[in-house]
């Protein structure tokens, strides 16, 4: 049954506004709240406020050196840099390469051509993964629109970049025990929910598959955002109609995996989880690698069932206050190579991504 907000039960308004009070850090008045998925030609002209929205999303390029101290500390900072518009492009670009390989490998099996991945920095090639059996047509051609999007990107970038362009790095989109995927497919802190009690495949169906589009899509969307406002003027302008194409992309796959997950059983049975609970471990999975600040998980996953009649959507990527969620290079690099601690490889990307910008955050609780 659909839902209204007049409709909308007492019950499940109470958990909501909880759920979204319940996130660190007080509402920033000064910032446009921006709907992304619905909306997203809404962040050509959004994107230019996030420099004033007191967000609390700091990158290393604004971490100031801090002043030792007579109290050791295990904490070990990323090291702060000085980016250039270039570096910042790069930096989305080496994000987009992986995008594109798990939709190439799952779609087709294959991966981008050659002639899209050269450049300066180690060059690398995908490992892991392989062709989803796709048996729903509508979704195929909905995830193929995705991929060639993903693929158009790369190419405007790497035309914009030019002789500075960066090359793909080793990727690896593995999935199962030790995989990068199941690193961010449950969270540490806790006891694994029912669902992930066996190893995560996104190649074992269309669900899987749609579960790992939406964990990789989500940091990318989240990433561009963040180093698209830094951009001087005379890009940001171009640029942020590309973040409002990656927006429109990630809703493809939110909404995909939601009317999928809207499907399915509303009380699975003992042991199992339907997909909006899967949806919502892997938000908390990746939410648990990029610091103490709540980003995702103040209202995780694509949305819920609320009762026994009714079902709520999470289709836009937005905080508590409904502004647009970003991460930092930092937050983002964290979740992609699997570690709350500073580091410059691992997980989806063993030997780092090329460029100035590739070490993560310290991002420990």
């Amino acid at each position: 049954m659909a839902e209204t907000r007049a409709e909308r039960p007492a019950a499940m308004d109470a958990t909501v506004s909880n759920s979204r009070l319940s996130v660190e850090g007080e509402a920033c008045d000064r910032c446009i709240s921006l709907q992304m998925a619905g909306s997203a030609t809404a962040m050509a002209g959004g994107l230019s406020f996030l420099s004033a929205c007191n967000d609390d999303v700091v990158g290393a390029e604004a971490v100031a050196t801090p002043t030792p101290t007579g109290t050791a500390t295990s904490t070990v900072l990323p090291p702060t840099y000085t980016a250039t518009d270039n570096d910042r492009l790069n930096f989305g670009l080496q994000l987009h390469y992986l995008l594109a390989a798990y939709l190439h490998r799952a779609l087709d099996g294959d991966a981008l051509s050659a002639s899209m991945t050269g450049g300066a920095g180690a060059a690398g090639t995908v490992s892991g993964g392989r062709r989803v059996a796709f048996t729903d047509l509508s979704l195929l051609a909905m995830m193929r629109e995705v991929s060639e999007a993903t693929d158009a990107r790369i190419a405007y970038l790497r035309r914009t970049l030019a002789g500075a362009v960066t090359a793909q790095p080793a990727i690896n989109i593995a999935g199962g025990e030790g995989s990068p995927f199941q690193a961010i497919a449950i969270t540490k802190r806790g006891t694994p929910p029912p669902a992930f009690t066996n190893f995560f495949d996104p190649y074992a169906s269309e669900n899987d598959f749609l579960l790992g589009a939406v964990a990789l899509s989500s940091v990318v969307t989240q990433a561009v955002y963040d180093v698209t406002w830094q951009l001087a003027a005379a890009l940001r302008t171009g640029m942020a109609a590309f973040a409002a194409g990656i927006a429109a992309s990630d809703a493809i796959l939110r909404n995909s995996l939601f009317v999928r997950a809207d499907a399915d059983v509303r009380v699975p049975a003992a042991g199992q989880s339907n997909l909006f609970g899967r949806a919502v471990a892997m938000a908390l999975g990746r939410d648990q690698y990029d610091g103490p600040r709540a980003m995702e998980s103040d209202a995780p996953g694509i949305g819920g069932f609320a009762g026994a009649d009714w079902v709520y959507s999470k289709i836009d990527i937005v905080n508590y206050n409904w502004i647009a969620i970003r991460r930092t290079p930092e937050q983002a690099l964290g979740i992609l190579y699997a570690s709350a601690a500073s580091v410059s490889s691992g997980a989806f990307f063993p030997a780092g991504v090329n460029g100035t910008i590739r070490v993560s955050g310290a991002n420990t609780y």
